[in-house]
């Protein structure tokens, strides 16, 4: 039976319970020395506080409420520091009266050692570890194993390095543990949760290693510590911001993550808790800009707390795609530093960075930390795909490709199978998790444009290839790793690190996902059977861990799908070639193409004719070398010909093609040509007819063509227009969408616009001139040239300036000008640099330009003393900086002369007045027309203009197969003189 008294308390008048009578305890010790852990002699004032020299704040009072005299005391000598004239001595910097504003918030921590009441009673529930009790010293200590074990749990925490974040210093957290075991019950209860978290991870590390299997002791649950640490975190109040209270709360959330118990939105709470209660304690100012306020240690280890802060709130922002709380214009914090824990400590008096060669385990997180300002405002970019622009996409991109190529060699990703055997574990996970975060990055760059929504098909296509591309290229590595965390693989002993692995699942699943819903269609047969056993790797290890979590669920049905997808177009794709071998495609009669004599086959295109009259088939693949992603290797893709060649449409074999100096740089991004990638490069070429859509009129196959790279719209000819393979021209959708409909002649077979496609006398070009293929495609570097002397209207017996003359396409308007009878003055800094273009044509005249306006401009006049008929000016981008020949050039024409501006110059000055006085005609000339195209081939075919050997040009090496692709870039960028071409023959000639 329920006692009397009992049940009178349950139904009675409630009433509040009696007071508890506290004892109050003596103050022995001063603030300052009770606030710094020290050892106070009670004098007055102390000797560690008149050493500091604070003897003004040295205080025995527990009251807070007797502390107004200091604070008023420190509000005076600040107004002293605003008005130095009260003074005599001189005026106080703002570093002094920063350390007074320290000083006050000091007294004010002092004289408060109770909780303030308005603050929640720990009798509530906790926002975010709910009724968990609180705990105390002493029931940790009982829940502690002895010293031994627990000395090698730390040890195997901080040398696990992988999992262990650089927030706690080795040497400072070696000191506080040893105190710690000294006198536990004076430690800091929050101190303790960050030794608890520790412990939680090292427990992990030590089990997965086996270190105590020898001895047959059995270490805790890795749990039971984080619940401890918990309970130490509630017993601390942690959020009175005291100290210690943001670095345990970011060592237990890191725990709880690591051992994959939690789900993401209760981690999430957490650290939106530590993320308020960072920025509450100036975590996110950096102490750096005002230093007399903070040592160089503490400076240092808050800014790797906030990049702890920064990286979990991005994560986890990411996983719930949702916006991070943190903003990069909310703090000023700077990355962390480069330093082992040896090279400072809290006496350090400065910092002396490592050089980012020396790998130490902090320089990912430093890595990290510069891409988290990117990836965050990728995040808030495809959160609002509405407004999400392609302008934005290229800006970002640039960003990210630009923090990719600033990775160390150390630090770059590699098989792991062919690294180094001194190579630390931590460093090649290092690696592997900066590509795949580089690779997640890039794929939710691109992401937003997968929604069909958007109503872009030729972004939609490019942004799915390229998100296809990164997320095979994570799958791959992820599978690498898993591979070696196998018996007997370089990770085994340190599988502990695969605890970490629920990071790298996620990424892997935010890249496959939303493939999921888009597909992998347009794989070549090839590397569709090799995708699908790859992904069918992945899909049965992904299958195991189905039930572990969402994120293992999410990517094993996206695996799913996709190999049900590539498996279905693997039986589309062998029923399509089974009914195409009964008649054969893309074909000619090669009986037809020798009723044209002018088109006469050679040897070289044995495959595509036999020696008989029958009809031969064409290789159902073309290969082409494609540009994967910025700053990586060109690869070979290998795509299958269409069925049909569609109207409007030519189908050609490529015989030469050219390779520009600026290739690598915009394989690097650093050109200012723009394309989206993946691209094939390629502008211009030589090629061969193979098939002609329905439509064509007077093409047929087996002709010989140029295939000419100015591309323009057929519905707007002359506002939409770019550069097959080098340039989508920067500007509107419309060139976007006739980029990415062509492909650039970097390739073996090619479909090409049939308006793009001059056919050319190969009788009388190849037959009775003797031009190889190579040397028709210097047609590419006059037709441009053309465009330029078209446009000034020359014609035999004029006088024409040409600057810079030393360059491809500068030197081509020379010698194009000096071939059809004009006389040219060719400007230049070096005169030695236009020997090769004057020896060779007798009608040029080189001029070299010494830099003094008035002498040059002399100069000229004295070789034509009436004035030129027209200055065309090629000068490329770099030019912007010096224009002083373009001021020559156009002072140097006659009255009603022709100024053409073919070049690439940004903004430059000329002169209003003179143009207007003398009746000059400024014109910009951009590219050609086909009209002046056909008119400087019939120019070619008939001997006025000539190639090869004869006219100066020179085929470097005599042309590069497309295998040799790499020494071909690197030739290219080399050959830069006047005549100089560098092509490749993808089919020998």
């Amino acid at each position: 039976n329920m006692e009397k008294s009992n049940f009178q308390q349950c139904t009675g008048t409630f009433r509040a319970s009696q007071s508890r009578i506290k004892r109050k305890r003596p103050v022995v010790s001063c603030s300052a020395c009770r606030r710094r852990k020290a050892k106070c002699d009670r004098k007055q004032p102390c000797s560690g506080c008149d050493q500091r020299g604070e003897g003004d704040l040295c205080d025995f009072r527990a009251s807070p409420s007797h502390s107004r005299l200091e604070v008023q005391n420190q509000l005076d000598r600040i107004e002293r520091a605003q008005h130095p004239h009260l003074d005599s001595q001189m005026s106080v910097q703002w570093a002094g009266l920063m350390q007074g504003i320290h000083d006050i918030r000091r007294a004010l921590d002092a004289s408060s050692n109770n909780p303030d009441s308005r603050l929640a009673h720990p009798e509530q529930p906790d926002l975010v570890f709910g009724s968990m009790p609180p705990t105390t010293t002493k029931a940790v200590l009982t829940a502690l194993p002895v010293r031994q074990v627990a000395d090698r749990l730390i040890a195997a925490y901080f040398n696990s390095k992988y999992v262990a974040p650089p927030i706690l210093h080795t040497h400072q957290f070696r000191r506080q543990y040893e105190a710690f075991w000294e006198a536990p019950e004076s430690c800091d209860i929050l101190w303790i949760s960050i030794l608890l978290s520790t412990l939680s991870i090292g427990s992990m590390v030590a089990s997965a290693k086996g270190l105590f299997s020898s001895s047959g002791k059995t270490l805790p649950d890795p749990k039971t510590y984080i619940t401890l640490s918990a309970r130490c975190l509630v017993a601390g109040q942690y959020l009175t911001a005291k100290a210690f209270s943001v670095e345990a709360l970011v060592m237990h959330a890191h725990s709880r993550y690591i051992h994959g118990s939690d789900s993401v939105p209760v981690l999430s709470a957490i650290c939106g808790l530590t993320v308020r209660l960072a920025q509450g304690q100036g975590f996110h100012r950096d102490l750096g800009l005002h230093p007399a306020t903070a040592t160089p240690f503490q400076i240092e280890m808050r800014r790797r707390v906030w990049f702890m802060i920064q990286y979990y709130d991005l994560l986890f922002a990411l996983e719930q795609g949702i916006p991070p709380l943190i903003h990069g214009d909310t703090f000023d914090t700077d990355h962390p530093t480069n330093l082992a824990d040896d090279d400072f400590d809290e006496d350090s008096i400065g910092l002396s960075p490592r050089p980012v060669t020396d790998p130490q385990p902090v320089l990912a997180c430093i890595y990290q930390s510069r891409l988290l300002p990117i990836l965050r405002r990728i995040m808030r970019h495809s959160c609002l795909a509405s407004s999400y622009t392609r302008s934005d996409t290229m800006l970002l991109g640039s960003e990210l490709d630009q923090w990719h190529t600033s990775i160390p060699p150390c630090l770059k990703v590699r098989p792991i199978q062919s690294t180094s055997f001194t190579d630390p574990n931590y460093t090649v996970m290092n690696r592997v998790m900066l590509e795949l975060l580089y690779n997640m990055s890039i794929s939710t760059l691109y992401r937003p444009f997968l929604q069909s929504k958007l109503n872009r098909q030729a972004l939609c296509e490019s942004s799915l290839d390229v998100c296809r591309r990164t997320a095979l290229k994570s799958v791959y590595m992820y599978l690498e790793v898993h591979q070696e965390l196998q018996l007997g693989g370089r990770f085994h002993e340190d599988r502990y690190m695969a605890s970490n692995m629920r990071l790298q699942d996620f990424l892997i699943a935010a890249m496959v996902v939303p493939l999921e819903f888009s597909g992998c269609p347009n794989l070549p047969h090839e590397e569709g059977i090799d995708q699908a056993q790859m992904l069918r790797k992945a899909y049965e290890i992904w299958l195991r861990r189905k039930k572990e979590s969402k994120i293992d669920s999410d990517a094993s049905r996206a695996f799913e799908v996709l190999l049900g997808q590539i498996e279905a177009t693997e039986k589309s794709s062998d029923s399509l070639r089974a009914e195409l071998k009964g008649h054969r495609r893309l074909q000619y009669d090669a009986s037809q193409l020798a009723s044209h004599s002018q088109f006469d086959l050679t040897s070289d295109e044995a495959a595509f004719t036999m020696a008989s009259s029958s009809t031969t088939s064409i290789p159902q693949t073309m290969t082409s070398l494609v540009l994967p992603a910025f700053n990586q290797p060109l690869v070979f893709e290998k795509t299958p010909i269409p069925p049909e060649t569609a109207p409007g449409s030519v189908l050609v074999q490529i015989l030469s093609t050219a390779l520009r100096p600026h290739h690598r740089l915009g394989f690097t991004r650093k050109s200012f040509l723009s394309f989206p990638i993946p691209y094939t490069p390629g502008n211009s070429g030589i090629a061969r007819v193979i098939s002609v859509g329905p439509d064509a009129a007077s093409l047929k196959p087996g002709q010989l063509v140029f295939v000419n790279g100015f591309l323009a719209a057929r519905d707007d000819p002359e506002g939409t227009q770019v550069l097959l393979g080098l340039h989508d021209g920067g500007g509107p959708e419309g060139q976007a969408k006739l980029f990415a409909a062509w492909k650039g002649l970097w390739r073996d077979i090619g479909i090409v616009p049939m308006e793009n496609c001059l056919a050319l006398n190969e009788k009388i070009l190849v037959d009775d001139m003797g031009y190889s293929f190579g040397d028709l495609n210097y047609i590419e570097r006059l037709s441009v040239a053309y465009g330029g002397v078209s446009a000034a209207q020359l014609h035999a017996g004029q006088t024409v300036i040409v600057a810079p003359a030393t360059g491809h396409f500068s030197g081509a308007v020379a010698e194009l000008a000096a071939q059809i009878g004009c006389s040219v003055i060719a400007l230049s800094r070096s005169a030695s640099k236009l020997i090769p273009l004057t020896s060779r044509h007798p009608r040029i005249t080189g001029l070299e330009l010494t830099g003094d306006e008035g002498n040059d401009i002399a100069a000229i006049m004295a070789l034509c003393p009436s004035g030129a008929d027209a200055f065309i000016d090629v000068s490329p981008p770099e030019a912007t900086a010096s224009p002083h020949h373009l001021a020559v050039g156009v002072k140097a024409v006659r009255s009603g002369a022709t100024v053409v501006f073919l070049g690439a110059m940004g903004d430059v000055k000329v002169s209003y007045v003179g143009l207007m006085a003398r009746s000059i005609t400024l014109k910009g000339q951009f590219m050609y027309s086909r009209a002046e195209l056909a008119r400087l081939t019939k120019m070619i075919e008939t001997g006025v203009v000539k190639l090869g050997e004869d006219a100066g040009h020179e085929l470097v090496n005599g042309g590069y197969p497309l295998e040799d692709w790499e020494a071909a870039v690197a030739e290219a960028e080399g050959a830069v003189k006047w005549g100089q071409q560098v092509v490749f023959l993808p089919k020998k000639n």
